[in-house]
C-alpha cells in the first residue's frame, strides 16, 4: 500500500474523532457526574458503618463499553459514503476506521483509569476502600498501569464488534444480520472472555470454573480476537457497495 493510502486513512480517524469530540465529551462528562458525583456521593452521604463498600465507579464500564459500541456501529453507514463521495478509497476508509476505534478505546481507557483513582481517594477520606464485583486484572484502582490497558482491549472488542455489526447491516439490510446477531456480537465476548473479565470473567470463572490464563497468553489471545474482527471488516466494507442517499 502506498503513503497516500496510509495518509488519507489518517485524516479518516483525525475527522470521525474531531466530529465525535463534542458528543465524547458530553458523555464523558454525564458518566462522571452520574457515577461518580451522584453514585459516590449517595454512598458516601449513606455511612459506611466500617462495611466493605462495592465500587460504583466500576458500574461505568457498561456506559464507556456500549457508547463506544454505538458509535463503532455508525463508521460504515455514516461515515463511508461521504469517504468514497470525498475520493477516498474503501482501504483508506477501512484503516482509518480501525485508527477509530483504537482512539475511542484509548479515550474511555484514560476516563476510567482516572475514574478509578478519584473514587480510591473519595473513599479514602472515609477510610474505606471500594470492592469490585466482576474480575478484573487489577486489584485496586490506584493500580492504573493495568487499568488502563484492561479497559483499552475490552472497550476495543466492544467497539470492532460495532463496526462489525454497522458495516454487515449496511451491506446486508436488516434481516439476515438480526437474525445472525448473536453471532456477530461473540467477538466483544469472546475478548472478555479471553481475558477472564467483566461479566463474561464471571461466567467463566463463577460458572464453568475455568481459571484465567496466564496474562502473556489471555491478552495476546484478546489481542488476536480484535485484530481478526478489525481485518474481517476491513475486508467486507472493501466490496461493499455505497447506498445511494434517498430523497
Amino acid at each position: 500500500m502506498s503513503s497516500i493510502t496510509y495518509r488519507k486513512a489518517g485524516l479518516v480517524s483525525r475527522d470521525v474523532l474531531w466530529a465525535l469530540r463534542i458528543s465524547a465529551g458530553w458523555f464523558a462528562a454525564i458518566v462522571v457526574v452520574v457515577f461518580l458525583g451522584i453514585g459516590v456521593g449517595i454512598e458516601l452521604a449513606g455511612g459506611l458503618d466500617g462495611s466493605t463498600p462495592n465500587s460504583v465507579w466500576e458500574t461505568s464500564a457498561y456506559a464507556t463499553r456500549y457508547w463506544p459500541m454505538a458509535m463503532g456501529i455508525m463508521l460504515t453507514p455514516f461515515y463511508l459514503p461521504v469517504c468514497v463521495a470525498s475520493g477516498v478509497t474503501r482501504r483508506s476508509f477501512g484503516i482509518g476506521a480501525a485508527l477509530v476505534v483504537a482512539g475511542l478505546a484509548a479515550v474511555m481507557a484514560v476516563l476510567e483509569g482516572v475514574g478509578y483513582i478519584v473514587e480510591h481517594g473519595l473513599y479514602a477520606l472515609a477510610d474505606s476502600t471500594p470492592q469490585f464485583e466482576s474480575p478484573h486484572l487489577f486489584d485496586s484502582g490506584l493500580h492504573i498501569w493495568v487499568s488502563m490497558p484492561e479497559v483499552w482491549i475490552t472497550v476495543c472488542g466492544n467497539v470492532a464488534a460495532g463496526w462489525l455489526i454497522g458495516s454487515v447491516y449496511y451491506r446486508w439490510g436488516w434481516l439476515w444480520p438480526t437474525l445472525a446477531l448473536p453471532l456477530l456480537v461473540v467477538p466483544t465476548l469472546a475478548v472478555e472472555a479471553a481475558m477472564s473479565v467483566g461479566w463474561p470473567g464471571d461466567v467463566m470463572i463463577g460458572v464453568l470454573g475455568v481459571d484465567r490464563a496466564p496474562l502473556g497468553v489471555a491478552i495476546p489471545a484478546s489481542l488476536v480476537i480484535i485484530a481478526l474482527t478489525l481485518w474481517g471488516t476491513h475486508r467486507l466494507v472493501r466490496t461493499t457497495a455505497v447506498r445511494p442517499r434517498r430523497a
